[in-house]
């Protein structure tokens, strides 16, 4: 096998498995240039590390191109460029290759179709909207909202929604997503009443059961404080689901899902929260399911932590008009982007918003004080070191956790764990997952709240870190190990899917799980707690952005408690994730 690639491997820049995927890709292809296979093993590592492609422009200019010393490192970005457009590993004129290259950007073959299907069904959807009366339109908006100028905002997003077949609503916690959307369904049920159509069928999704659950939650109080005629509101949908499931996953096909562009989804309106945790080959996938005249509605938070696998499918979308300025006359997408700047959850001045917002804005300095002075809402704690049993953490960590262990059944305990939660960055490490519960564990036991010296505990929180369609229990969702009704053991509990009641289950069944007091800020999108302790790496960490400080401390609703050192915090504010793709650029094209 080549040398470069050994040497890469070596080095962590590549996997063990880009050794045997290049030597794949050397049995096709025999004439492929030594560089044109270290290439292909990069492209295929940046999918790994979220990017939908190799950005040759970014690899050239930040190091000199991996290429055996027989062949010395292009001296310019034509150079190799060209070099690729030669090779048989690369697509020519609609020709079937592994790669793609496409003006700097070299794609997998199958990423690239993603890209490209998504920005097809994007402009087609941009650029049909619905026919709409505007007359009866109005009346109907008259019917949901008053003239004060927090329903102003939103009648007007509102209405500029109805009248797209694509729909992308962004905004900050609390600023009035799901109360948009909850006004949206109602919209629609209203229009067709008034019109004599019949009601349509409204499909609610969301990446993870975690999300569905709490869009559910959320859209079940808002319906619950409608003032419309009671037939109307029990039409409202209010049970979400994951888009998985939705779409049909098939076990024995887990990359295609049974609905397809030739088996769609049989409903007139698709709704799907937390959009920012959705890949590009779902994303292609759920476009694609969804009939043409139909509408999709997304919406999350553009400025959240992108998807865990490749693409950063909303912000790109998103980015593509609001960064752009592109105006509908040129860009019919420009009308389907509401942006909801106004929270009505935090000051904007003070506490949590206002460390969103500095933490938004990339001003570390500020970020850092706002930590420092220390308030009602946000704290900043020295660092843990060896798990110290003295230091505030671990009041913390009482205080937190103390309420749901102290519950009188598994549904009330249920409710009160969604109270506090332990955030970090990593998943190993002094102040990853395993240790922190450890931790948590420790701090609870001595105070006899939970058994110790056992894994199998009352109290004990258990994360779902594998789908199981048949328990319907996912990936991402929480339950807690509590007393059996007869006393006879243990069973796990479960919220039901209207969250009224439990499902239990024995021991037995459970899929893959973790103890879940603390988890990591990626498994925590999807979830809001009253109050979080967000404990920082201890060391500089690649991982620590400011994406992922914004949506750690996006997750409380009252008090964030950050725990390490000042240093940690302007590095992370300073450090942008930024995933390549083709997706911003072709959609402003």
């Amino acid at each position: 096998m080549i040398r470069e690639i050994e040497q890469l491997i070596a080095s962590g820049t590549l996997d063990q498995f880009d050794r045997y995927f290049a030597g794949t890709l050397q049995r096709v292809a025999p004439t492929a240039t030594p560089r044109a296979l270290v290439l292909a093993a990069l492209a295929r590592k940046a999918v790994a590390n979220g990017h939908v492609c190799l950005d040759l422009k970014r690899l050239i200019s930040g190091t000199s191109c991996p290429s055996p010393q027989s062949s010395p490192p292009p001296s310019s970005l034509a150079e190799l460029i060209a070099e690729l457009q030669k090779s048989p590993l690369v697509s020519h004129d609609g020709t079937l290759a592994p790669l793609v290259l496409e003006e700097s950007r070299l794609y997998l073959q199958r990423y690239w179709r993603y890209e490209e299907e998504l920005v097809q069904e994007i402009r087609t959807r941009a650029a049909h909207p619905v026919p709409v009366r505007d007359d009866l339109l109005a009346s109907c908006l008259s019917q949901l909202f008053t003239n004060t100028e927090l329903d102003g905002q939103q009648r007007e997003a509102c209405a500029g929604i109805f009248h797209e077949r694509l729909g992308l609503i962004t905004g900050g916690p609390g600023t009035g997503k799901t109360t948009l959307v909850a006004k949206y369904l109602a919209l629609l049920l209203l229009y067709a009443k008034a019109s004599g159509e019949p009601l349509p069928r409204i499909l609610l999704l969301a990446p993870t059961g975690k999300a569905a659950a709490r869009l559910t939650e959320s859209l079940q109080k808002k319906t619950g404080e409608s003032s419309l005629p009671q037939k109307l509101v029990a039409a409202l949908p209010t049970q979400a689901t994951t888009i998985h499931r939705a779409l049909g996953y098939r076990a024995e096909h887990p990359t295609t899902f049974r609905h397809n562009r030739e088996n769609p989804l049989s409903c007139e309106v698709v709704v799907v929260d937390e959009a920012s945790m959705i890949d590009v080959a779902l994303m292609a996938k759920l476009f694609a399911a969804v009939e043409p005249t139909a509408r999709l509605v997304l919406l999350g938070d553009k400025d959240q932590l992108a998807s865990v696998e490749a693409g950063s499918i909303l912000g790109d979308i998103c980015g593509a008009v609001l960064d752009n300025g592109a105006g509908s006359e040129k860009n019919p997408l420009a009308r389907c982007v509401i942006r909801l700047t106004e929270s009505f959850r935090f000051s904007p001045h003070k506490g949590i918003g206002a460390l969103a917002s500095a933490i938004h804005a990339g001003k570390a300095e500020e970020v850092v004080s706002l930590c420092q002075q220390g308030s009602a809402e946000v704290s900043l704690l020295p660092p843990l070191v060896q798990g110290d049993p003295s230091h505030p953490l671990a009041e913390i960590i009482l205080a937190g956790y103390r309420p749901f262990l102290e519950a009188a059944d598994p549904h009330a305990a249920l409710a009160l764990f969604e109270q506090f939660r332990l955030l970090c960055a990593h998943r190993l490490g002094p102040m990853g997952v395993s240790s922190l519960n450890r931790y948590a564990e420790k701090v609870l036991a001595r105070h006899w709240l939970i058994e110790p010296n056992t894994p199998w505990y009352k109290g004990r929180p258990v994360l779902i870190q594998a789908n199981s369609y048949p328990l319907r229990l996912f990936n991402g969702e929480t339950g807690i190990l509590w007393p059996r009704e007869d006393g006879e053991g243990l069973k796990a509990f479960f919220f039901s899917e209207n969250r009224e009641g439990v499902r239990s289950y024995s021991l037995r069944q459970l899929p893959a799980h973790e103890t879940a007091f603390a988890m990591t800020i990626h498994k925590s999108q999807g979830s809001e707690f009253d109050r979080i302790a967000l404990v920082l790496p201890g060391e500089d960490s690649a991982l620590l952005t400011r994406e992922l400080l914004y949506t750690g401390i996006s997750r409380a609703r009252r008090q964030v408690a950050l725990v390490g050192r000042p240093q940690e915090i302007e590095a992370a504010v300073g450090r942008r994730v930024e995933r390549a793709s083709g997706l911003g650029e072709k959609l402003t094209a």
